[in-house]
This record gives C-alpha cells, sequence and structure tokens, in this order.
C-alpha cells in the first residue's frame, strides 16, 4: 500500500499554486528559521550594543543637564564683574543686598552669591534649607565695625535684621578669594568648607579689576555639594541605575538619593571614598577598572549580576579630575530589549500568516515579495548595526588610535602634579619671566626642629619614618596657615615659616606666638597617637624672632624661590637651637617678647650672645596663654629670677645662689635655676 501511494504522488500533478505557495512556504519557513537563528546569536552583542547606546544617551544628558545648570553660574559671574565694573552697582551697599539676593534666587544651582573687597568688606546672599534667602553684611572699611545679618520670608520681604559680633571672618583669604585673585580670571576652587556651616562645596571666583587693572575684590558664588546631590537624584538613569560625580582619589562629591548611598550616612563635611565602606564595592570596582582600562564604557560582573558602567569627564571641572559615573544593572536594558524582541517575532510570525494568504493569490507577483523580504530580512539582520560598522569605534586602528589618546591624557594627569598648575598659568598669563630681586622689611621669623632626629631615622624604618614625618609636617602645616604665616621651606624635619610678606600682618608675633603652642600641642596629641601604634614620639623646639629681613625671588634663571634672608632668620635659627641647653621647647626673642608680654605667660631664661652676632639679647620661653594650665606659680617664679638674675649680673653669686634655690622650691622640675646655680658656684 505504502508503494502504491509513492507511485501515485510521483505520477500526481499540482496546480503551480499550489506548486509555487508550497514552495514558497517552505522556503520562507527555513528561512526564518535561518533568521532566528542567526538574529539568536547575534543578539546578546546587538544587547550590549544597544544598552551602551542609551547608557551613553544618559549619561551625555546628565552633563548637559549638570552643565545647563552650571553654565548660568559662570555668565553670572562674568556679569557681575561686568556690571561693577561698569559702575552700576560699585560699593553701594544696598544695590549689592539687591542684587546678590536676585542672583541666588534666579539661578537655580546657586547657592550662595556674594562680593568682598580688599578692605576686608563682604555682602553675601545664602539660600537657606527652607527656601528662603538671607544676607550678611560685614563691613571693615567704615567705622564702627558692623556685621549684620538679614532675614527674608519665601516671598523675599525682609522680616528681621540681627547685629552680629565680630567673628574675625576674613574674606580676603577664602580660597574662592584667593583663587580669583592669583588668577585673575574666573576660577573654579576644590572642594572645600563653606563659611557660614560645615557643608562641602566649590566656588567660582570672579575677579574686578579698575580701568587700571588694580584688583579691587572678586564675586564669590556657590554650588553645594548637596546641591549637586539633589540635581543628580532627579536625573532618571534606569530603574535601578544611577549616576554620580566622583574625583580621582576616588572621593564621592554628589550622588542621589538612592541606593547604595542611602545606606551609610555622611557627614556635611566630610567626603565619603569608595573605599571606607562594603556598600561601595562595585563602584570601587568600576573606578578601578576604569582606571586601569582607560575604558570609558565597559561591562562588569559583581556578585552574579552584569553591570553597564560608564565614566566621562566633567569638562568645567576636568583639571580637578571629576567624573560622571553611570552604572545600571543590565537586566534594566535587557528587559525592555527582550520586550522589542519578542514583539519583533510576534509581527513577524503574523507577516508569515498574512504573507502566506496573500501569495495565494497574488502568485504572479512572488518574485517582488521575496526581493523586499530578502532586504527586509538583511536588515534585521544587520538590527540598526549599519551605523556602527561605519563608525570609527568599529574599526581596530580607530580603537588602538583611541586607547593611544587616552593612555596620552592618563599620563599628561600624572605628569602635571610634578609642574604647580598655578605657578605655569601665571607665567603663561603674564607672559614675562620672573625676575631675581628682594626688599627690606619686617618679618616675624619661625624655626621647628625635632628633638633629636637624626637618631630616630637611623632606627626607624624609612617608609613609616616619610609616613610619619608628611603626617607631622601635615599637621603644622595646618595650624601655621591658619595664622596666617607663610610657609618658606622643608629643611630636613625642621619648618622655616615668616609673617609679613608677601603680605602684611600687624599682629605678627601674636600669630607666630600663637602658632608655635598650638604646634606644641599638635604634637603632644600625635605623640599620644604614635605611641599606642608603637612608634616614637616627636619632640619640637621652636624659635620666634622679629627684625628686618630682605624678603623675594631668590635664585638663579634656571630656578627661583620665594624667601628670606638676613640676620633676622638667623637668629630665630639660632633661639631653636639653644632651646636644647636649656631643655625648653619655644624661646621667642625681646623684640617679641615685647609686644605680646601682655597676652601670653613668660618667664625670662637668659641674656645671650647668639652666635654670628656681638651684641646680646634677652630670651624668653613663652609657657602658654592660660595660667592655669602652668604648674607652678608664675608670678613668684618670676620674681625670684629676676632677683637672681641681677644679683648673678652683679656678680653676687651668694646672692644669685640664694634666689635661684628658692626658685627651685616654687618649681622643683625646674632645668634653668641649676644652671645658673652652677654658673654662680662656679664664679664663686
Amino acid at each position: 500500500m505504502f508503494t502504491s501511494l509513492l507511485y501515485k504522488m510521483k505520477n500526481s500533478y499540482v496546480s503551480l499554486r499550489f506548486d509555487i505557495l508550497s514552495t514558497f512556504i517552505i522556503l520562507f519557513v527555513l528561512l526564518t528559521l535561518l533568521i532566528g537563528l542567526i538574529r539568536q546569536i547575534a543578539f546578546k552583542d546587538e544587547l550590549i550594543y544597544t544598552s551602551y547606546e542609551l547608557m551613553t544617551r544618559t549619561s551625555n544628558i546628565a552633563l548637559k543637564e549638570l552643565y545647563t545648570g552650571i553654565n548660568p553660574i559662570e555668565i553670572g559671574g562674568i556679569f557681575s564683574a561686568n556690571i561693577f565694573k561698569s559702575g552700576l552697582i560699585k560699593d553701594d551697599v544696598a544695590k549689592l543686598l539687591t542684587y546678590t539676593y536676585y542672583l541666588v534666587h534666579s539661578v537655580p544651582l546657586l547657592q550662595g552669591a556674594y562680593w568682598a573687597n580688599e578692605k576686608g568688606d563682604l555682602i553675601y546672599a545664602l539660600q537657606e534649607k527652607d527656601g528662603t534667602i538671607t544676607n550678611e553684611i560685614i563691613l571693615r572699611s567704615h567705622l564702627p565695625f558692623s556685621h549684620i545679618k538679614i532675614y527674608h520670608d519665601l516671598k523675599g520681604n525682609v522680616i528681621k535684621q540681627v547685629s552680629l559680633p565680630d567673628d574675625h571672618f576674613d574674606p580676603r583669604i577664602r580660597p574662592w578669594y584667593l583663587a580669583a585673585k592669583n588668577s585673575k580670571k574666573a576660577t573654579w576652587t576644590d572642594i572645600y568648607l563653606f563659611y557660614p556651616g560645615n557643608f562641602l562645596g566649590v566656588s567660582l571666583g570672579h575677579p574686578v579689576f579698575d580701568e587700571q587693572q588694580k584688583f579691587l575684590g572678586a564675586f564669590g558664588l556657590d554650588i553645594k555639594l548637596d546641591f549637586l546631590s539633589q540635581f543628580l537624584t532627579h536625573q532618571s538613569v534606569s530603574e535601578n541605575g544611577y549616576a554620580f560625580i566622583i574625583t580621582e582619589k576616588e572621593n564621592l562629591v554628589a550622588y542621589p538619593n538612592k541606593k547604595p548611598f542611602t545606606d551609610i550616612a555622611p557627614l556635611p563635611h566630610q567626603l565619603l571614598n569608595v573605599h571606607q565602606s562594603t556598600h561601595f564595592e562595585l563602584i570601587d570596582q568600576s573606578i578601578d577598572y576604569y582606571k586601569k582600562n582607560h575604558l570609558s564604557e565597559f561591562q562588569l560582573s559583581y556578585k552574579g549580576h552584569e553591570y553597564l558602567v560608564s565614566y566621562q569627564s566633567i569638562p568645567t571641572f576636568a583639571s580637578r579630575g571629576w567624573l560622571m559615573g553611570v552604572i545600571a544593572p543590565k537586566n534594566d536594558f535587557v528587559a525592555f530589549l527582550n520586550k522589542i524582541n519578542l514583539i519583533t517575532l510576534t509581527f513577524s510570525l503574523l507577516a508569515l500568516s498574512i504573507a502566506i494568504l496573500v501569495v495565494s493569490n497574488l502568485v504572479t507577483r512572488i518574485v517582488k515579495p521575496i526581493k523586499i523580504l530578502v532586504k527586509e530580512t538583511e536588515k534585521i539582520k544587520r538590527f540598526d548595526l549599519e551605523g556602527e560598522i561605519n563608525l570609527t569605534s568599529r574599526i581596530q586602528e580607530v580603537v588602538d588610535l583611541r586607547d593611544a589618546i587616552i593612555s596620552m591624557k592618563y599620563g599628561l594627569k600624572q605628569f602635571q602634579r610634578y609642574v604647580p598648575k598655578v605657578l605655569v598659568r601665571q607665567l603663561i598669563e603674564s607672559g614675562k619671566n620672573i625676575s631675581v630681586g628682594g626688599v627690606r622689611q619686617q618679618l616675624v621669623v619661625f624655626f621647628s626642629d625635632i628633638e633629636g632626629f637624626t637618631t630616630i631615622s637611623e632606627t626607624l624604618d624609612p617608609n613609616v619614618l616619610m609616613l610619619q614625618i608628611c603626617e607631622y609636617f601635615e599637621a603644622l602645616t595646618q595650624i601655621i596657615i591658619l595664622e596666617k604665616g607663610t610657609i618658606d621651606k622643608y629643611i630636613g624635619d625642621s619648618i622655616m615659616a615668616f609673617w609679613g610678606a608677601p603680605l602684611p600682618e600687624e599682629d605678627a608675633s601674636h600669630h607666630a606666638a600663637k602658632a608655635a603652642l598650638d604646634c606644641q600641642a599638635k604634637t603632644e596629641e600625635l605623640n599620644a597617637k604614635w605611641a599606642r601604634e608603637g612608634r616614637p614620639a616627636f619632640i619640637t623646639r621652636f624659635g620666634i624672632h622679629r627684625g628686618e629681613a630682605i624678603v623675594g625671588n631668590l635664585g638663579s634663571s634656571e630656578r627661583l624661590n620665594y624667601t628670606a634672608i638676613g640676620d633676622t632668620i638667623n637668629i630665630a635659627n639660632r633661639l631653636e637651637v639653644i632651646n636644647k641647653n636649656y631643655k625648653t621647647h619655644i624661646i621667642i626673642s625681646d623684640s617679641i617678647y615685647k609686644e605680646i608680654k601682655e597676652r601670653f605667660f613668660f618667664r625670662m631664661l637668659d641674656s645671650v650672645v647668639v652666635k654670628g652676632r656681638t651684641k646680646a639679647i634677652i630670651i624668653y620661653e613663652l609657657l602658654g596663654d592660660n595660667l592655669s594650665l602652668i604648674p607652678f606659680d608664675l608670678k613668684a617664679y618670676n620674681s625670684e629670677f629676676e632677683k637672681g638674675f641681677a644679683a648673678y649680673q652683679e656678680s653676687k653669686w651668694a646672692d644669685a645662689v640664694i634666689h635661684f634655690q628658692q626658685c627651685l622650691k616654687i618649681y622643683p622640675a625646674d632645668t634653668i635655676s641649676p644652671i645658673f646655680i652652677k654658673r654662680s658656684m662656679d664664679e664663686a
């Protein structure tokens, strides 16, 4: 029977319609299956490509929105400088109050706007957390001094005005003011702590010059980091994705109010580092991968899930090393693309059904639909890859060139650490060579030195020693800078600093003395910490002297150094050294003593002729600024010591010994009286 059936089929005939339709259906089904197979193989790459496209688009949108928010601030800085220079507002306090108020009110991303001049005046407008704006006025150029704070409601009406005491805030030493003054152009600062309040942010300082190019002051415009975080919170990346801003040192500048950032409570005055918490392991791995491979877009596996990552430099803050990062689970994009793929397959099946019905009636036109379907299948196989094939990023040579450029940029970023950017910028702007030269002026000179540092360095591991001395220098440097001092140089384990240059300082002796006491207290604090860590203590000695010195550019045509030279510097250095003879910590000269004797507590040490001089000077030990912390009756001690010293100078050796012995009774731990007792007894 089966043989008979085959014979009948072999000898039977079918209509052309059936034959063409059957052939078409078979070929179409086979072709559809082939396309489905090819599509299935290619679909993974297509998904990744399309996901990267969406990631790039999202990152570009976020960057564009950020630029849209920052650009008005930069324009506002330019406009503020020009309107001030034009004379429309000048130093008119009322106009400046109104102008800064409406500047903060009008620019969405702006948190504060202010004007400060070389006289120390400040006109400030600040947006509070509740959306209101307060004004603050500090007038130092008008007598009497005034410090006023003005509160407004949400409609801008003044609700109260408060007079405040002088908190010694000086806008002229703030980062934004110094950046504008030194660079002579609009400059964004590094991240720093805002005044008032403990909030981190960045500021745009824009200098203002008169027609003779004399620096008058600067406008400052603030962006708080939490404002940037609020901005990123409203940026839509994907359902589970997020955008953030991070520095090259891996500190988070801004981030949205969503996981993983909500899993840790940051301090308002401290940047989060991705190394500090396990919540940021994904970001930590991604930034490490970015630095290692120099790829702006890549895929990363983390805890069994695939993530798409994008990093782009933020043009406005490129010099600060800021990057815009975008991280999103691959599934956020794949789910959408799978849905599109399913819809495509459904329509393909529907198209197949419709084609079968149409082809049964349009056999004579079968060739044309086949050609159309072939073209359509070719288009489906490419799946919008035409543009990408022609894109340079799909060519190996272009990829190599792109990687080479990334490597070059990375190399340049590393190299700039060795060249001071501010110095190079000043040289380029001026177009002139810095010349050798100096002037004579009064300076207060400060020297510090670590007792027995050579012995410590011989016994301590070099790496451990370098870390410890750097921590020590960092702490003391911050104190000196806070007290308005100029760090001249680090000489081994010593620090040389001075007050009175490049800017004059009326209370230089007070600042130097305060710096020495604070440095001594900070060193004791560090010693306690190092003791717990099993590291040696640093015992620091200080010498401070006031006098005339030559200060300016010293060096050669190849290299210059801004420094001070002269007898005053030598005396300060000798004072630090002779601490060793008296077993003291802070020795000051009589020129310092005369200026600050009413504000600090001292004891006289001796009348000495320092090395290199023939005239004796009276030296004192600086004990502190709080009498209650001095462990002996200072008044009684000084009285006896002065009597003993007077007798000593008059060669009344027996009387001198009596008074110095009385000093020992008052202060048994004294190291000075025994020296004079021995001298007197030797002379007798």
